[in-house]
């Protein structure tokens, strides 16, 4: 009986403790997230980015996978989206962890650390500034370092799940989004 009460005691505290903020958008990156329905707008840049995936464009490639990033942290924290489709969530998250197999970023790493070195690595990548694209990706977030995650984003890859994710979270009626 005291196990019961002391692991319903844990899974309380648990729930009550404060959860971290949710990740931002650094400039230049989400764009979209300023209009009235950032959630939308961004899923619609980053769909439209792996709809069709362009070999050698290694900053639009960090700006979608920061954009997608952003997603699947902020969907389930926000209250708006919380009781969205468990498939669209779940294909979102399953998108993200994709994303980082590929690029060979751990899956603790934090959002945010995550968001803002491909946000930093896409402008270091347009103004062809080796020293900034350096600092960008740390080797704590970005193991691979800089060269070989750049590489790595000039053939993005494949995410499987993030078509039907995003969609059955803009159809999903409880959210009563529109396409």
């Amino acid at each position: 009986m005291r196990r019961h009460s002391a692991l319903a005691l844990l899974l309380l505290a648990a729930a009550c403790a404060p959860q971290a903020p949710s990740p931002t958008l650094p400039a230049g990156v989400g764009t979209a997230a300023a209009t009235s329905q950032p959630v939308l707008g961004v899923g619609r840049e980053v769909v439209g980015f792996f709809r069709n995936p362009q070999p050698n464009q290694p900053a639009a490639a960090a700006r979608a996978i920061a954009e997608l990033e952003w997603l699947a942290d902020n969907l389930p924290n926000n209250p708006r989206w919380q009781r969205a489709s468990s498939v669209g969530l779940n294909g979102l998250q399953q998108s993200r962890w994709e994303a980082r197999r590929a690029l060979g970023i751990p899956e603790r790493a934090p959002a945010q650390a995550v968001i803002n070195g491909l946000a930093a690595a896409a402008r270091a990548i347009d103004a062809n500034d080796q020293a900034a694209l350096a600092r960008a990706l740390p080797r704590n977030v970005f193991p691979l370092g800089p060269q070989a995650t750049v590489q790595r984003l000039s053939a993005p890859p494949q995410v499987r799940d993030l078509m039907g994710a995003y969609e059955s979270l803009i159809s999903d009626p409880v959210q009563g989004a529109v396409h």
